[in-house]
């Protein structure tokens, strides 16, 4: 699902760029005991305007860095920020149907992109399917509470119906074979979880 014009202003806004580099970056280094340098390669799922892309070459240096997303725009922005890198690969794709063979990355983030996939379990299925034997999958994102409630209804044009929670996210994650490092819970709004396969 894409984003609407909102969503998509605050999204490429200066300040949420600060707040993913100066609070979300530590706490997600902060989930591993000790942190990987990923000399493979990693999968951002939802690259949006292609903040997450600094924050994973900056936190974990992998030599090879693709990134997919939904929405042709965010895919010509990004590769509009990034021109001429070797390194990074840029594909329009549905994270339910990740145009990858089984087992290719070491790494996999999801940065708050799973809650517009209406779909979710079949793209964490994906993801578990495309993730190397112990390579991490590292997720944000934002749970029913935050997005299936009048306000946000009102702002923001997101899925309303299969929606989940901390609990079902985790349930989800561990019946596909995932193993839980990491977990927090933030009044179940948010959460974020360090899972490997």
């Amino acid at each position: 699902m894409r984003l609407n014009q909102f969503e998509k202003n605050i999204v490429k806004h200066p300040l949420r760029f600060w707040v993913q580099n100066k609070i979300e970056a530590p706490l997600i280094s902060s989930m591993f005991n000790n942190k990987p340098i990923c000399t493979g390669s990693a999968l951002e799922i939802g690259c949006g305007f292609g903040n997450g892309i600094a924050l994973i070459k900056k936190q974990f240096n992998p030599e090879k860095i693709t990134a997919i997303d939904f929405d042709i725009e965010m895919i010509i922005e990004t590769s509009q920020r990034y021109p001429n890198k070797e390194w990074l690969t840029l594909t329009n794709a549905d994270g339910t149907d990740l145009p990858f063979k089984n087992n290719s990355f070491d790494m996999v983030f999801n940065f708050a992109v799973f809650h517009h996939i209406p779909n979710w379990q079949q793209a964490v299925k994906e993801v578990y399917r495309v993730l190397k034997p112990n390579g991490y999958f590292v997720i944000e994102d934002l749970y029913r509470a935050a997005i299936c409630n009048p306000i946000s209804k009102r702002v923001f044009e997101h899925p309303q119906s299969n929606r989940f929670n901390h609990s079902e996210l985790i349930t989800e994650l561990l019946r596909l074979g995932f193993v839980i490092e990491t977990q927090r819970n933030f009044v179940n709004l948010a959460g974020s979880i360090l899972a490997r396969r």
